[in-house]
Parts: structure tokens; sequence; C-alpha cells
């Protein structure tokens, strides 16, 4: 196995072993020494459920990685030790290079028609708090300016370009807004600083509808990030999780990337976990409303029932027109299966095995499966085909990982995993098992879930004491910020794949 060490980052364990409430309604069998989660109330969330609390091969079971009755038998790679070493992985995060970042400065907002109702405000601060979670900028503090910024309009020959260069800006964002009744007019503009020109953005300003200024201002963001880097942005996207209420029960939320305009998905006095995204923008995700764990789907604010087999229906994950979701029909044990998107009928079985197979998650191009099994002793990150064959084990390392979300481009999963000194921390793994760590001795890190373009992960972490909150990183682990940093009891990020 190869194992890949990277620049300083910074620190999502899951809900990966069976909820005690899933136990009690199920009745599940398991064989000696397999251990269950303690509680429904305290565990964390990840896709499916458990694969195993244990550090050993339970007695009952082969404790080789022979898969099920149609696959062939997985072959530890050679020097890679033993399969239940009893430890976490113990592989650090790694000095290196750091990437350098370009100093931009975002001056306060002007309002050259009057006073906006708090909009420019707004949008300065959309602009300056973008720019920095992107992980490409070093937004300039405003305190720093040793002029007043606010001398001078936004077209070029009103720049005084000399004292933007003297405080060490590469780049500078001007911006002006006019409120016009219910229209919002924005005039945001990029300059090159060293030039003393404009840049040509990928973006037009104008007037725009009020409750639709927000999302030009971030797609202006997405334009300049474009324009250094060759991509858009993500900012204006929705993610979904789920977060504790007043009462300690989960409920299911929609919220812009920076929190804002949240939107309640799910508001009863039972427990909700595992929200996935669908192609159309649809939700999934699991509730205990009818006492039983059943998989819901939300849509244009209606909500249905899609699976409800006498059992857990947790864990789903939509790709080419099928979900893969775990199941643990009338007590039996939980398999991964393969059901119709609209009526909610089982199509196949792609797992029958003496241990608990969980949380499926598609590869970008729906050939594959990633998923989490106990077949060897202790809950690792496995791949197979879509049909249910080839299955291979990827994780050797450490005893207990869980969470597996692939990437957009399919060259490695990011999963939960934890380390020799029983906190949880984020990795990557390549289908050549190269592992590398992304995050390190800040508090249990967990559910990694990838952007829709592949460069940055959120996911959820309790690092300085303050409660699980959402954070967001590059992919490559470097920069790490929190999300939403005045509210905690978040966890299960995922975001919307579909915009």
């Amino acid at each position: 196995m190869t194992i890949t060490h990277l620049t300083s980052r910074g620190p999502r364990r899951t809900l990966v072993a069976m909820l005690v409430a899933i136990v009690a309604l199920l009745s599940l069998s398991a064989p000696p020494g397999w251990a269950q989660e303690s509680s429904p109330q305290s565990a964390s969330s990840s896709r499916g459920g458990s694969a195993s609390n244990s550090d050993e091969a339970p007695t009952g079971g082969p404790a080789s990685d022979e898969s099920d009755s149609n696959a062939e038998s997985i072959n530890q790679p050679p020097g890679s030790g033993s399969a239940n070493s009893g430890e976490g992985i113990a592989i650090d995060v790694t000095g290196g290079g750091q990437r350098t970042l370009i100093s931009m400065a975002v001056p306060d907002t002007r309002e050259p028609g009057g006073d906006t109702e708090g909009i420019a405000p707004r949008v300065q601060e959309i602009i300056r708090r973008d720019m920095a979670l992107s992980g490409f900028f070093e937004v300039l503090p405003p305190d720093s300016f040793f002029f007043d910024p606010s001398e001078g309009g936004v077209d070029t020959s009103a720049i005084d370009f000399k004292n933007w260069f003297n405080v060490g800006a590469q780049g500078l964002i001007k911006s002006s807004v006019q409120v016009e009744g219910d229209e919002v007019k924005l005039d945001l503009r990029l300059y090159k600083v060293d030039q003393g020109e404009r840049v040509d953005l990928d973006w037009n300003g104008g007037s725009v509808a009020r409750g639709n200024y927000e999302q030009k201002v971030h797609a202006f963001v997405n334009a300049v990030l474009k324009h250094y880097t060759g991509e858009e942005g993500i900012f204006g996207t929705r993610i979904a999780y789920v977060k504790r209420d007043d009462s300690g029960l989960k409920q299911i939320y929609i919220s812009q990337l920076d929190g804002s305009n949240r939107v309640q998905v799910t508001n009863n006095n039972s427990i909700n976990l595992l929200p996935s995204w669908g192609p159309n923008g649809e939700l999934y995700y699991t509730s205990y409303r009818h006492h039983n764990p059943d998989l819901w789907v939300y849509q244009n604010g209606e909500q249905d029932k899609l699976s409800s087999q006498n059992g857990q229906n947790t864990g789903a994950d939509h790709c080419g027109g099928k979900i893969a979701l775990t199941m643990a029909r009338g007590g039996a044990n939980a398999d991964i299966y393969l059901i119709d998107p609209e009526s909610g009928e089982i199509q196949e079985r792609l797992t029958d095995n003496w241990a608990i197979d969980t949380s499926p998650s598609w590869s970008p191009d729906c050939s594959k499966i990633a998923f989490v099994s106990g077949r060897s002793g202790s809950p690792q990150i496995y791949v197979m085909d879509a049909d249910g064959s080839n299955k291979k084990r990827l994780t050797y390392e450490g005893t207990y990982n869980t969470s597996p979300d692939w990437s957009p481009e399919g060259d490695e999963i990011a999963f939960t995993a934890r380390d020799k000194y029983n906190r949880f921390d984020i990795f990557t793994v390549t289908l050549d098992r190269t592992l590398t760590r992304l995050t390190q001795d800040q508090g249990n890190n967990e559910e990694p879930d990838f952007s829709p373009d592949g460069r940055y992960v959120i996911f959820s972490s309790d690092r300085g004491g303050q409660g699980e909150r959402l954070w967001i990183m590059t992919a490559d682990g470097e920069i790490q910020k929190p999300l939403i940093p005045d509210e905690s009891g978040f966890s299960a990020p995922v975001w919307n794949v579909s915009q």
C-alpha cells in the first residue's frame, strides 16, 4: 500500500455502527462478538448504518475477506499486515509545500443612490466570505488600508492603483449597489492592480429582482474564480444536513453553502438521518416517524415514503436511474440493494454476506459502488461493480473505516477513519489503495462529501470545543474553514450535485 503525506492541515466520524433503535426494531441477530452502537440519540450519521463496532473478527463468521456467495475471495495485499491489528490508522499529516494565495482587496460596497436597506453590506459580506472560503485568496482586512477606500468610484479612472499596490493587493474588487423598488442594480468589477486595468469576466451586472441578488453576487465570485483558476466556483450551491432541534431531535435542513436561506425539510417528533441528493434536486432521507427506519423523498415541498420494508431502509445513493440502499428486511442482516427511484421496488440484491454491508456510494459513471463491510472483522471500505460482482477491499490500515464518498473525478474515495488515538479523521483512498490523510489533531472530523467540482470537501467537526459544526476544506486538506461558525449540532452534510 502506498501512503501519501501532504501539507499541514487541520482536522467526521459517522453513524457507522448500527443504531440501537434499528437493532430493537429489526431484532437483528449478529454473530457472537459483534458489537452494536450505544443509541441513536448519541450516534453520528453515516450512509446506511454500521458494519461493525468490533476490532476483532466475530467468532461466529469467517475471519477472511471471503465475499458473498457470488463473489470471489479477496486477498490481502502483501506486506499490509494483519487485517485486524486492533489499532487505528497510524498515518500522519506531515509538512510540505503550501499553496500561494492571491491577495485580494474588497473595500466596502458603495451606495451611490442612497441607503440600500442593508443590501450593500450583505453584498460585501458575500464577496469577502466566498473569496476567503475558496482557498485561493487572502482577503486583506479593511483596517490594513492606510487611505480612505471610499474615495473614488468603481471606474478605472477613479482608482488610485498605487495605493492598492502599496497595501499588497494583487486583485481589487470594487462594488456598488442601488435599490429601485423591488430591483437591485449591481455593479461589481475585478481589477488587476499591477496592470491598473479591469478584468473582462464571464459575468454581467445590471438589475435583478431583490430576491435574486445574493445568487447574482455568488455568480460574480464564481466568475472571478474562473478567471484565476480556469474553473467556475461552487458558491451559491445548496447543501443538505442533519441538525439537532431545540428538543435534541435530528431534523433535515437545506440551505445555501453559507447557511443562508435555510429550509427545514422535516419537523416531527422523531429521528431523521442520512440526507442524499437525487439528480433533479430531490432529497432522500431516512426517518423513524412511523416507527421504522423508512426511506423518504422530498421534492418541491412534498414528502413521500419511498421504501418501507419492515426493517432498515437507509443510506440511499442515486445514480443512473437506480438507488443503492442499505436494507435489513424483516430482521435479516443488513445488505445493499438496488431499488427503483419511482416505485421503491427492489430491483436487485448486491450483497449477501453474514456481515453487515452498508453505506453505498456510487462512482460518478455509475459503474461501481463503494461500501462499508464488516466481513473482515471490522468495518472497512470496499468497492464492487454495479451488479454486485468483483468485490475488492480498499482499506487495510486501521480497524474502523466508514462513510465513503466518491470524488466527482472517480479517482479517489473520501472516508472517515478512527486513528490510533481513537479520534476520527478524514482520509482518501485511491483504487490502488493509496491513502492520504486530510485532517489531524483537531477533534473528531467526520462524514466527508465532495463538492460538485471535486475541489472541496464538506464535513462535520467538533474541533474547538464548540460542538459539531460544518466545515469546508480544499480537497487536498490544506485550507480548512468553518461554514456556519456560530451554530452547532450539525452532521451528515451533503452537496447538491444537480445544480
